[in-house]
């Protein structure tokens, strides 16, 4: 007697986003969060000791800043090349919110911290 397999047959590989490569909205969204809160607690020890803290403070609102890009970048190619349906769409609306959340503050005050 022949078995009948469970298992789903194999789908070609995704297309991926090639400059991101695995970079993805949850990695994206993992390591923003972090450095968002690492400037957090570094935004009141820049106010009082500015000199030897404005390298680390700019480098972590540039990470967070890159990190709503990317999050941005991921979500117009996942737009522009999947149709999806208006569940999904809400999501991807959640993560446009998102990457400007954390791109905004960093694109505003890096230029100035390193000047």
């Amino acid at each position: 007697m022949r078995r009948i397999s469970t298992r789903k047959k194999s789908t070609p590989e995704r297309r991926r986003l090639p400059l991101l490569g695995a970079w993805t909205i949850a990695r994206a969204t993992g390591v923003g969060i972090a450095a968002g809160l690492v400037s957090l607690v570094l935004w009141p020890l820049f106010a009082a000791f500015q000199e030897p803290l404005r390298l680390p403070y700019a480098a972590a609102l540039a990470v967070t800043a890159f990190c709503g890009l990317s999050i941005l970048a991921i979500t117009v190619w996942d737009l522009r090349n999947h149709r999806r349906g208006g569940r999904l769409r809400t999501v991807r609306t959640l993560d446009v919110i998102l990457g400007l959340a954390m791109s905004l503050p960093g694109l505003l005050l890096v230029p100035d911290l390193l000047s």
